[in-house]
């Protein structure tokens, strides 16, 4: 089978450096062999320092970033209890039993996602708290791209997706709670509803004790242990720094276009001219630049260069491409000023 090379500039998910391609081609070895083990082990303290956590549970869920939150919902709620959550996960959360309320109604668990503001976050978390609330944060689109320091944040609980700017293949959710959430979980008063998403099971099987809950996806926990290398063998500041340039340099230079440009790092909302038509423009630019963005909403687009792909040379390649399709003018030059002015 021959597939063509896309360049993924809608914001998430990323391509695999060639280096986490590569570990993901090693030999399969038992989910309890020692070798195994050991990189489960390496898995979870590469995780604790990208998360800034020294939270003992910091492990995967097999899944994506949708299957870590549900975990954390499936053995957080009891019947009745009171959530705060967006629009798009409020279903879930009353399919456990959930009470879906503001946050000034005393919820007991408060849900939310990053990225935003970093004075957004310290108020959600002062909010929450004040109310007697644990605060999980989806923070998938954050993760590696951007500053987050969990433990100083006051975060009872996080979560986030493998695939953006991590950088690992899709099919893993990295999740870290408190002490604080642990002692909840293990006192709920029945059981999880969905065995596959029981946090108890997960973190007794990401820990010594090992217990048979699944098979691990063994060649996505060699892709991810060589993504969480590679993190901080760039350096987690350094990192941030890099996402940082290529946010301003895509969004000088889509500016540049003559485009409303919007959206919080470390990706951007495009509104295109209202005369566009947005889904040629959209097939065009995947099938004679191989540049994909994500629609989101009428008439704009999600773009965003993330992990191995937030590079100088692919944020002028999705510059170069958008402006092929749109016909305006001088975006390079301004997206190459912006990136040097960092």
């Amino acid at each position: 089978m021959v597939l063509p090379s896309r360049l993924l500039a809608g914001g998430g998910p990323s391509c695999p450096d060639p280096r986490v391609l590569r570990a993901m081609s090693l030999p399969v070895i038992g989910q309890f062999d020692p070798e195994f083990t050991a990189i489960m082990d390496e898995v979870m303290a590469l995780a604790r320092r990208t998360f800034l956590t020294r939270n003992a549970r910091c492990f995967p869920v097999s899944g994506l970033a949708a299957a870590g939150l549900e975990a954390l919902l499936n053995t957080l709620i009891e019947p009745g209890d009171r959530v705060t959550i967006g629009p798009e996960a409020a279903a879930l959360a009353r399919r456990y039993g959930a009470e879906v309320v503001p946050l000034e109604a005393s919820p007991r668990l408060v849900v939310a996602s990053l990225p935003g503001a970093r004075d957004d976050l310290e108020q959600l978390v002062a909010r929450a708290h004040a109310q007697g609330a644990m605060l999980i944060v989806e923070a998938t689109a954050a993760l590696g791209a951007r500053e987050l320091r969990l433990d100083d944040s006051g975060i009872d609980a996080c979560v986030a997706g493998v695939d953006h700017a991590i950088g690992a293949p899709s099919g893993l959710a990295l999740v870290t709670y408190t002490p604080e959430v642990e002692a909840q979980l293990r006192r709920r008063t029945s059981p999880p509803p969905t065995s596959y998403l029981d946090l108890l099971q997960l973190q007794a099987y990401w820990s010594p004790e090992r217990l048979n809950h699944h098979t691990a996806p063994t060649s996505l926990v060699y892709g991810l242990r060589e993504a969480l290398r590679l993190v901080h063998q760039e350096g987690l500041e350094a990192r941030w720094a890099r996402h940082a340039r290529i946010e301003k340099t895509l969004r000088a230079g889509l500016q540049a276009l003559g485009l409303e440009v919007g959206g919080e790092p470390p990706s951007l909302t495009v509104t295109l001219p209202a005369n566009q038509d947005e889904a040629r423009a959209r097939h065009t630019l995947l099938e004679q630049f191989g540049v994909h963005v994500r629609p989101i909403r009428s008439n704009t687009w999600r773009i965003g260069l993330l992990g191995a792909d937030a590079r100088l040379d692919m944020a002028l390649q999705v510059i170069t491409a958008v402006k092929a399709v749109l016909q305006p003018s001088r975006a390079v030059g301004a997206a190459v000023t912006a990136y040097g002015a960092e």
